[in-house]
């Protein structure tokens, strides 16, 4: 499997397990924790992946690959979200405009 396929899968599952297991949990229904427990896991390899493709990417600066990781490591939902949605593009992008 590719690392582009692999980070968008685990993004989505892992949005989708951690919000189905966090409501299954206010819910107090059983089981709840498996599937969050799935949902954390899943952010965990999207994370991992994530930060390797800023570290391998040549298409920024050495100042936002470390502003990523960092963020990755201090805010995980919200930099992953934003990262996919935003900055993935960027990383990825051959025609990305740097702001220095």
């Amino acid at each position: 499997m590719k690392a582009n396929t692999i980070i968008t899968v685990s993004f989505i599952l892992s949005f989708i397990l951690t919000i189905t297991g966090a409501i299954l949990k206010i819910m107090h229904l059983q089981n709840a924790e498996f599937i969050l427990m799935g949902g954390i896991i899943t952010n965990v390899i999207y994370l991992i992946f994530a930060i390797i493709e800023i570290i391998n990417s040549t298409k920024i600066n050495h100042r936002e690959k470390i502003m990523w990781t960092i963020a990755f490591v201090l805010m995980t939902s919200i930099a992953g979200f934003i990262y996919f949605f935003v900055g993935r593009k960027r990383v990825l992008n051959k025609n990305a405009v740097f702001y220095n």
